[in-house]
C-alpha cells in the first residue's frame, strides 16, 4: 500500500485528528496497510467512543505522554523516541500482555500468524479513541524513529505486520 487510506466521510473528530497526525511522515507501505485495517475496524465499529480502555500498564511512556497531551489536540508534536530499541523491548512487552491466551509464538519468538484462531478477548478488543488507536500510535512514534535505519526499521515492520494481522 504505497498511500495512507483516505479519511472517510463520517469520521468522527478524533479519528480524523489522529488520522491526520500518524500520516504527518510516510512510514511505508507496511505501515499504511495497518493504517488501513485500522480505518475499517473503526469505520466498522461506526467511530464510536465506548468507555473501556486498552491496558496501560506497560505501555510505553511516548504513549502516555500523547494521551496526557490531548492526543496531539493541544498542539503539541508527537512524542519521540530517543531510544529505539528500548522501546522495541517495551513496545512488545506491552503488546504480549495484550494478546489473548489462544495466540502463540513460534521458536524465534514472534508470534504466529494465521496458525490458530479463537476469540477475542477483552484485553485487546477495544476501538475507539481509547483502544487500539494507542497502539497504532506507538507504532507511528516508533517509526519515525527508526524509519531511516534499515536494521531498526525490519524489525519495527515485524509489529507493524503482526499489528495489522490483528486488525484484519
Amino acid at each position: 500500500v504505497s498511500a495512507p487510506p483516505p479519511c472517510p466521510p463520517k469520521a468522527e473528530e478524533w479519528f480524523a485528528h489522529a488520522l491526520t497526525e500518524m500520516t504527518q511522515r510516510n512510514l511505508g507501505g507496511h505501515f499504511n496497510a495497518a493504517l488501513a485495517a485500522w480505518t475499517r475496524l473503526e469505520s466498522a465499529c461506526k467511530f464510536a467512543s465506548p468507555s473501556h480502555k486498552l491496558s496501560a500498564m506497560g505501555r510505553p511512556k511516548q504513549v502516555s505522554q500523547w494521551i496526557q497531551g490531548a492526543r496531539g489536540h493541544r498542539g503539541q508534536p508527537a512524542p519521540i523516541v530517543t531510544k529505539p530499541r528500548e522501546y522495541e523491548g517495551i513496545w512488545w512487552g506491552w503488546w504480549d500482555s495484550l494478546q489473548p491466551e489462544w495466540r502463540k509464538k513460534g521458536e524465534d519468538g514472534t508470534w504466529e500468524v494465521g496458525e490458530s484462531y479463537g476469540e477475542w478477548d477483552d484485553a485487546l478488543l477495544h476501538w475507539g479513541p481509547n483502544g487500539l488507536l494507542s497502539v497504532i500510535a506507538s507504532l507511528y512514534f516508533w517509526g519515525c524513529a527508526v524509519v531511516d535505519s534499515p536494521d531498526l526499521a525490519e524489525r519495527w515492520e515485524r509489529a507493524v505486520n503482526d499489528v495489522s494481522w490483528v486488525l484484519e
